[in-house]
């Protein structure tokens, strides 16, 4: 019977998720400026433009210095998911049944919540070392 993986490699494991999470980020980001261009006021989509710049430093911290990118990571998310989720025409994607866009909504949404459960995991495994 195998029991739980060892804190080092878990803490290895977490990290490779974040990192995957984080390039997931990055193209459902490309996905959703795309959908935005036409959608949002010009000053608005800069803003969701830079927000999508920031998760691209951070795909390239993920090599550079990933303690710092996963930091990041955990701040972007909150960031992401504070600006999207009370968006009721968000929402209304998913009600109304416009395929594309709910995707990229539920999913950037899923994957989003999914960065803050991994960096908070990695934290502790990696206190737990």
């Amino acid at each position: 019977m195998q029991g739980s993986p060892s804190p080092s490699r878990q803490v290895v494991r977490l990290g490779k998720a974040i990192q995957a999470s984080v390039f997931l980020s990055i193209i459902l980001g490309v996905l959703f400026l795309v959908q935005a261009y036409s959608a949002l006021p010009s000053f608005v989509f800069q803003v969701v433009a830079v927000g999508w710049v920031l998760f691209v430093v951070d795909g390239a911290l993920t090599f550079l210095r990933p303690v710092i990118s996963y930091v990041l990571a955990f701040i972007l998310a909150i960031l992401a998911l504070g600006s999207s989720l009370p968006q009721s025409t968000h929402w209304a994607f998913v009600a109304n049944g416009d395929m594309l866009p709910a995707f990229t909504f539920l999913a950037g949404s899923a994957v989003q919540v999914a960065l803050l459960f991994l960096v908070a995991g990695y934290f502790v495994a990696r206190r737990a070392r």
